[in-house]
């Protein structure tokens, strides 16, 4: 692909230059100040801006868990703002979604200001001829209007500002797949409208102390088309650590340390489908997360924001054309693959140098337990190299079936499909399908609830190929679309975040037909007299677990759940892998 380097500036780049390398104008795009607006004065803003402007509209997506409006500020040079119709003139979409967190605020200070700069400024509008650009101004409103100064004891401002949770205490950066939240239901509409060519969520990190303002968030290269990838990895990666460069705003990789100091080597995160980022991957959207260091002043922070936005701005403005051929090539190879995989690990073989501006990790007696405690020391600054792992490698693939069937009785999948925009067919009149049907083996459950399910984890199935009879009214799902990567990732039921994971399927996890012990106990000798597979099972558990040859009702259990009396539907995935 092109280099950013090699490509000459636009005469819109040639402004922003200008503007941001300090010369005149510069000053009116910069964030003083260690205070936040509250939401009502953020939309008053934004309704200010489109007040009787061509370019820019506010509008409404849907409603938070606390019912308030999420609002969606759009700025495209003349219009339009529909999704198809800028499509059509041959323009990119960036969506930025600000305050998912809404006590890490630096995000909706910056797009206020990138707002303002875009339209107060004829030659920055410029960019918006080639790029639309969306602002969810705040997602979390209900979390927003929680404002005080305890949530977030670790980070440096601002002094006032909203918290983690929404209305129904959910954290909605763990909410793409399952949905819970009002608000995600309303993102998730609004991204398969928009279909963002770039999608930007902003949010302030923890851990380390470092040099640096921000760390970027990449999605997993891996999970990309690869020219998506290459488009990602070789032009907006570049073209942004090159422009935060000359705006002398220092900015690493976002990281995860492997041992408690960055010595230890840091690794890439793995953003699965629950995360913003993960769920744009699905569709091979380039999804990136603004994470501003929460230990630097927060003036700095939103500046560094703004001007990250900037820079995706003035990639998109040179390359946009190529991303979106990369995603409509993208498409067609999501639609004709035969399968992908669904699970990944971190190859720890793979293993970089990455250039690191740090501190001096030093241990000293705590003041609190007395045992030695880390502190940076920031009066000694540390240049040096430290191990980075950014390589995950994948499982085996998943073939794709030629459609899914999803029965009607479990209406929640159902509308979690409708609102991704997957299309299916409600089948007519019952018919006889030859499908591939997975029982649950074995899995793991969390003990605690996360996010407000239970997650199970470590899932193993058998599978069988069996005739079943869709009945009018189910889902026929078919695969062959851009949606494919996606319906695999939460209809296989052991993908990580599948729905069965998240839980929608419990139901089928508890036995509800059992039998009175006395009255079976004639029937299992019976059964075992003419089943000697089933007796030597029997004697095999009994010879291995003492505990089990002396516990009379766990043995007619065993031959119970063995035996034809035994419920079909325990342990049996309703949704069913239609065969060609």
């Amino acid at each position: 692909m092109t280099s950013i380097l090699r490509s000459p500036l636009r005469p819109a780049l040639a402004a922003l230059c200008v503007l941001g390398c300090g010369f005149a104008h510069a000053q009116a795009w910069t964030f003083t100040g260690d205070a936040t607006p509250t939401w009502e004065q953020v939309i008053d803003r934004y309704r200010a801006l489109a007040e009787g402007r061509r370019s820019a509209r506010l509008m409404e997506i849907g409603r938070d868990d606390g019912g308030q409006p999420i609002h969606l500020f759009v700025i495209s040079d003349g219009g339009p703002f529909a999704p198809d119709s800028i499509r059509a003139r041959g323009r990119s979409v960036l969506f930025i979604i600000n305050g998912i967190h809404p006590g890490e605020p630096d995000g909706i200070d910056a797009s206020l200001l990138l707002a303002r700069a875009l339209l107060d400024s004829d030659q920055l509008m410029g960019l918006t001829a080639t790029t639309a650009v969306c602002i969810v101004p705040i997602y979390n409103v209900s979390g927003a209007q929680q404002r005080d100064t305890i949530f977030r004891v670790d980070q440096n401002g601002p002094a006032v500002h909203g918290q983690r949770a929404n209305a129904r205490n959910l954290d909605l950066n763990r909410d793409l797949v399952k949905a819970d939240a009002r608000n995600t239901q309303a993102l998730v509409q609004a991204l398969h409208r928009w279909d963002p060519d770039v999608l930007i969520d902003t949010h302030v990190s923890d851990g380390a102390d470092h040099r640096y303002v921000m760390e970027l968030l990449t999605t997993r290269r891996e999970k990309l088309d690869p020219a998506v990838a290459g488009f990602m990895d070789e032009v907006l990666v570049p073209g942004l650590q090159r422009w935060m460069d000359r705006k002398d705003i220092a900015m690493c990789p976002y990281f995860e340390t492997m041992a408690q100091v960055p010595d230890s080597g840091l690794m890439a995160f793995f953003d699965g489908p629950r995360y913003t980022s993960g769920y744009a991957a699905l569709f091979n959207t380039v999804a990136l997360l603004a994470e501003s260091h929460m230990l630097k002043p927060y003036a700095d922070r939103v500046n560094a924001t703004f001007q990250l936005l900037l820079g995706v701005l003035s990639v998109l403005d040179e390359h946009g054309a190529e991303l979106r051929r990369a995603r409509a090539e993208a498409a067609r190879h999501t639609a004709e693959a035969t399968g992908f995989p669904l699970h990944w690990r971190l190859d720890s073989t793979r293993v970089e140098r990455l250039p690191w501006k740090g501190y001096a990790a030093v241990r000293e007696p705590s003041k609190v337990s007395g045992l030695p405690r880390l502190r940076y020391d920031r009066s000694r600054p540390v240049d040096t190299t430290v191990p980075w792992y950014d390589t995950y490698v994948p499982g085996p693939l998943r073939t794709k079936p030629a459609a899914y069937l999803v029965p009607q009785a479990w209406r929640e999948v159902g509308q979690r499909l409708a609102m991704a925009g997957v299309r299916f067919e409600r089948i007519m009149r019952d018919t006889v399908l030859r499908t591939e049907v997975h029982r649950i083996v074995d899995l793991r459950t969390a003990r605690e609830p996360y996010e407000g399910h239970h997650l199970h984890r470590d899932i193993r199935t058998s599978i069988a190929v069996e005739e079943v009879t869709a009945r009018a009214g189910d889902l026929l799902v078919p695969l062959g679309t851009r949606h494919d990567r996606f319906l695999l990732e939460v209809l296989e039921p052991d993908a990580p975040d599948s729905y069965f994971a998240w839980g929608f399927f419990d139901a089928i996890l508890q036995q509800k037909e059992w039998f009175t012990d006395y009255v079976f106990e004639d029937v299992a000798a019976d059964l075992l007299a003419r089943d000697p597979a089933l007796r030597a099972a029997l004697e095999e558990r009994r010879a291995a677990d003492p505990a089990f040859a002396d516990d009379a009702w766990a043995q007619l259990v065993f031959v119970f759940q063995r035996s034809p009396y035994m419920e079909p539907a325990y342990r049996r995935y309703p949704v069913v892998r239609v065969l060609r």
